[in-house]
């Protein structure tokens, strides 16, 4: 029905605007007033034909409340993106629109009918009371995407924020539109109903609704028949837009079956999505660790998406059965949602920090009673301070960011623990900790170290090798290309620096990239890139790959038709030409993050600043991207790479340390 909606609902709107001009005179006396016998619905007051009027009915009303709900979505569009680029006008809009929203919408709708003509005091009213709420609704979804990477690196070619934002926000701007245009509905037939409407004898349903009250036990159809036709109207606009607004996924086929033994976990049968496909034999047993590794794109986090009971997005087909204890968990069912809450804690490779609340708040919520103590204890079992508490997601490193995660994952001492390259973005010691918490625990472990799983896991699930990379190239060390916070970098020069998660690595690469100096000069848009950590939040959720590396390309280097370049770029760090009409929540992390150095290159930058551009890799595709990098030292790209592995150092020109806020 979803695929025919659209359809239904387009035929229903063509019927609202243009049947009136097909029908004879609308304004006709066919029979006695409110007369059920002769036309199909019978008369109204007048002893018109009630199916004819209500057929005509529609094209005045949608004149008015569709350009009315479309500017005003507009315009709170506007102010809403705005908003969360600016705090100032972040402030502006919470004090504007409290005010606006405290004015008594009936009173604005009264005076507004009274002070304007009908056909201005809808859309005034309309504007004045819906766009602080389109503002309001598209600033809480643009809000957390402010400092995404992929507005960040939009900046720094010089966009507007703005652009990334519109696309990024699409989907709730389509949805917000169909309430304003709903809005505008219901003001209008108000308006009408009260008096203050089109003239007679003009065929109008809110006009038929007001005329034929009182005659509603003689012919109820005088007035059934022009509800339902708002009705109808109102429905098809606002689910037609809503829906315009999703991301439709082909449904998967569901077939569960069999039982698994009473002390384990099992996941048994086949799933394809796209191009890839898995074959599950999967058992976890109580009390035991179950790693699994394989290269990037291989479908580990597939794999543990439907360990979790969820479909992941790419799903074209899902034939098997999971079950937990004895009790078979249907994906993607309010069953699962419900089990996943009681018994399993659950780490994802983006640590997804609600940006509006604090550390110690997101950490709560895993626990059975808030309790500021146990928050504590966890933050202190994973190396955290418990000031951190305090702090929100934006003030946090990466790496902090992960154990806070990780944190909440093991708070309310969950049956079962599925962790999804927990590892990624840790110093050593941190790692010990790591370890260490899943010491005696049923756990589900993805990570591409394969030596640190050999230490944790019971068994190590291996779904497969990509082929080794091509041999390293050499790269000479050329003239000094960029000075920015003591540090220098040469052309060419590949410089790794490492520290312990928090030691600031993360804010010296941010630094210098809004700060760095490339010989002498400010850097123009596009020579300096960062390359963040981040890799989900790097690419814009509503561009393809294909759109979000060709972008650099079209802004900073005028190519028109950038798409051939960026399937290049795409094939350079690893991905065939299939990624390029995907979005990013069809890759995996690794695909993503090999993703952001394409859209990186793309910009030919002379100095590239990466942060953990390998942690979410296999150690053939990471050999496979540092190559691809040294490729283009060769051409003179200086590479500052921040890092927990420190076997990266063996591919260095130089090593520093970050140690107490210092350089070494």
């Amino acid at each position: 029905m979803k695929r025919r909606w659209p359809l239904v609902a387009l035929l229903i709107l063509l019927a609202a605007v243009f049947a009136g001009g097909l029908l004879p005179d609308t304004t006709a006396t066919v029979g006695s007033p409110w007369s059920p016998a002769g036309p199909p619905l019978g008369t109204d007051v007048l002893g018109r034909d009630v199916l004819a009027r209500t057929l005509a009915g529609g094209a005045t009303l949608l004149a008015l409340s569709l350009p009315a709900g479309v500017l005003t979505t507009a315009l709170g569009t506007l102010a809403g993106l705005a908003a969360a680029s600016s705090p100032a006008g972040e402030r502006l809009l919470a004090r504007l629109s409290g005010a606006v929203l405290m004015v008594p919408s009936l009173l604005l709708v009264l005076v507004g009918a009274v002070v304007l003509p009908y056909w201005a005091a809808v859309p005034v009213v309309v504007l004045l009371l819906g766009v602080p709420m389109s503002a309001r609704v598209v600033h809480a979804t643009a809000r957390p995407l402010r400092r995404a990477g992929f507005v960040e690196a939009a900046v720094a070619h010089g966009e507007s924020p703005l652009r990334e934002l519109l696309p990024a926000v699409a989907g709730t701007v389509l949805g917000d539109l169909g309430l304003r245009v709903g809005t505008a509905l219901q003001l209008a037939v108000a308006v009408t109903v009260l008096g203050f409407g089109p003239p007679p004898p003009a065929a109008d349903w809110a006009s038929m609704l007001r005329e034929n009250l009182p005659g509603a036990e003689l012919n109820p159809w005088s007035v059934l028949a022009p509800a339902a036709a708002l009705a109808v109207l109102a429905v098809a606009v606002t689910l037609t837009l809503d829906l315009a607004g999703r991301r439709r996924t082909r449904k998967p086929v569901l077939i569960h079956k069999g039982q698994s033994n009473k002390d384990k976990t099992t996941l048994q049968g086949h799933w394809r999505g796209g191009d890839r496909e898995l074959h599950l034999d999967v058992r976890v047993g109580t009390g035991t660790v179950l790693g699994v590794t394989g290269a990037s794109g291989a479908g580990k986090t597939s794999l543990l998406r439907l360990l979790l009971g969820d479909l992941p997005p790419a799903t074209t087909s899902w034939h098997g059965s999971l079950a937990h204890h004895g009790t078979v968990i249907r994906p993607g069912t309010a069953q699962a949602r419900r089990w996943r809450r009681e018994h399993v804690g659950f780490l994802g490779q983006d640590p997804a920090l609600d940006p509006l609340r604090r550390i110690g708040s997101s950490v709560a919520d895993g626990l059975r009673r808030r309790d500021s103590r146990a928050v504590r204890e966890l933050l202190d079992r994973v190396g955290l301070p418990g000031d951190i508490a305090r702090r929100y997601p934006h003030q946090i490193s990466g790496g902090e960011a992960q154990r806070v995660a990780l944190a909440r994952a093991l708070a309310g001492d969950p049956e079962l623990l599925v962790l999804d390259e927990p590892t990624s973005a840790l110093d050593g010691d941190t790692l010990e900790r790591v370890t260490a918490a899943l010491d005696g625990r049923t756990a589900v472990v993805v990570s591409h170290d394969r030596a640190w799983l050999a230490r944790v896991a019971d068994e190590v699930l291996d779904l497969g090798q990509q082929p080794a990379p091509v041999e390293r190239l050499v790269v000479p060390v050329g003239e000094p290309v960029f000075r920015g916070g003591g540090l220098e970098l040469r052309e060419g020069e590949l410089v790794v620096l490492l520290g312990r998660s928090g030691a600031g690595k993360t804010t010296l690469l941010r630094t210098l990239a809004r700060t760095g100096l490339i010989k002498g000069d400010r850097p123009r848009p596009g020579e300096v890139e960062l390359l963040a950590q981040d890799a989900y939040g790097a690419l814009n959720p509503a561009r393809t790959l294909a759109d979000a590396v060709g972008r650099p390309l079209r802004v900073l280097h005028g190519i028109r038709r950038p798409r051939a370049e960026a399937v290049r770029l795409l094939a350079e760090t690893g991905l065939g030409p299939e990624f390029a009409g995907r979005r990013p929540d069809e890759c995996s992390g690794g695909q993503r993050q090999r993703a952001g150095l394409a859209r990186a290159l793309a910009a030919r930058p002379r100095v590239l600043l990466a942060d953990e551009p390998t942690s979410a890799l296999d150690a053939a595709t990471a050999g496979a991207v540092l190559d691809a990098l040294d490729r283009r030292r060769a051409r003179g790209l200086a590479v500052l790479l921040v890092t927990h592995d420190e076997r990266l150092a063996e591919r260095a020109d130089r090593v520093l340390r970050i140690e107490e806020g210092q350089l070494r």
